[in-house]
């Protein structure tokens, strides 16, 4: 989708201007014609991708705290539009903007979440669904400081993700560029010196050279083929089958495949569980859901669910019956069901599931770590034996 900054003429509040995402041009004006607007201009933005990019990440970390402090102003019973305005002059500049259109958008007689639709791509289906529902039953402070706890809650397990992995990523890359920095300045210089000496050289010796000779001359080659490979990666996972597939496979490895699985059963668990809470109509949460999942064999199972769900079948018997759910988290689901409470259970499950991803990621961690440093003691121990044997094998000679 593409960016289009847009300026109308409406009979309520005079000229309007904002920005939208639309597929192409012509789809966007077909649509604001058919809301009775007069266009007046419209024109595709550009930007940079990479500073587009770095932008949207930025963005997409203040919408937290722009959720808790409108939550807090309209707990205190300032309307929507004073809200807006109260945050529009106390916000920074990476915000400022949205906000500003935000506001534009409820003076020119939209609903918050009508407004929130020309950010899809800050603001999440999750996000505008629950502010319409909240609209719709006049609760919106109520489920602006819910979403706050959702999204807080997800930040926080997406950095215990990134702190885990922080330290073997460091031993690796640090691993990488030790030996990389020995294959290609330390023994092409060793190398120089015994072919000077025209000496019959160890056979481990014979392959590190090889190894570093290799390396330089066709390095390039190793380099354009990963990035060849990475965008073929992308450009495959394009096809749908295929993905779903290759996801698959993905739960079924070894160590890592049931922890990626609790992780997408516990973002099914509190997502579901959040909209439910917020009055959102379970088919509805269910399509939002679908796509929330990262993993599209999942996201794949999830849509021949909602199809039983949707001719009269039990939630939780159809999860139970695909085999998304483990058999405890089924019994607690069913109980809810049972009792009206399916969306309290449901959080209770996504805690259960994110206390047990934190802790199978903690041994994972624990585990990696010390492979990692023994790997790269070897890999390096190796190489430094193999010089020390050349060396010593030409002070023999000298004897």
């Amino acid at each position: 989708m593409s960016k289009f900054k847009y300026k109308l003429l409406t009979s309520s509040s005079g000229i309007v201007e904002g920005e939208k995402d639309a597929i192409s041009k012509a789809e966007l004006i077909n649509e604001l014609r058919k809301s009775g607007q007069i266009i007046l201009n419209i024109q595709q933005v550009t930007k940079d991708k990479k500073l587009g990019l770095f932008t949207n990440r930025t963005n997409k970390k203040a919408i937290l705290p722009f959720t808790q402090e409108l939550a807090t102003l309209l707990e205190g019973g300032i309307p929507i539009d004073k809200s807006l305005s109260i945050l529009l002059s106390g916000h920074d500049n990476k915000i400022k903007g949205i906000v500003e259109d935000l506001l534009n958008g409820i003076k020119s007689g939209k609903s918050f979440a009508e407004a929130l639709t020309n950010h899809v791509k800050l603001f999440s289906g999750v996000y505008i669904n629950m502010i319409r529902a909240g609209e719709e039953g006049g609760v919106l402070p109520q489920v602006l400081k819910r979403l706050g706890t959702f999204q807080e809650r997800l930040q926080k397990i997406r950095g215990e993700i990134i702190s885990a992995m922080i330290y073997p990523l460091l031993l690796s890359s640090t691993g990488l560029i030790s030996v990389g920095a020995l294959i290609i300045y330390v023994i092409p210089k060793f190398s120089q010196i015994f072919e000077g000496m025209g000496i019959s050289l160890p056979f481990s010796t014979m392959i590190l050279m090889g190894m570093s000779r290799y390396s330089i001359r066709y390095g390039w080659v190793l380099i354009i083929a990963f990035i060849a490979l990475f965008f073929l990666y992308k450009r495959i996972r394009k096809d749908k089958n295929i993905a779903v597939k290759m996801d698959q496979k993905i739960l079924k490895l070894p160590l890592v495949g049931n922890l990626l699985w609790k992780i997408q059963v516990s973002r099914f668990a509190r997502t579901l569980g959040t909209l439910l809470e917020n009055g959102v109509p379970l088919l509805k949460s269910m399509d939002i859901v679908k796509d929330v999942l990262s993993n599209q064999y999942l996201a794949n199972i999830l849509i021949d669910i909602k199809a039983n769900v949707k001719e009269g079948a039990s939630l939780t018997i159809s999860l139970a019956q695909r085999g998304f759910l483990p058999e405890i988290a089924v019994h607690l689901l069913k109980v809810g069901e049972e009792t009206g409470n399916l969306d309290q259970m449901l959080l209770k499950v996504a805690d259960n599931f994110d206390n047990d991803a934190e802790q199978r990621m903690k041994r994972l961690v624990t585990m990696i770590e010390p492979m990692l440093i023994v790997l790269m003691g070897a890999v390096i121990g190796i190489i430094v034996i193999s010089m020390l044997t050349a060396i010593l094998s030409v002070n023999d000679l000298r004897f």
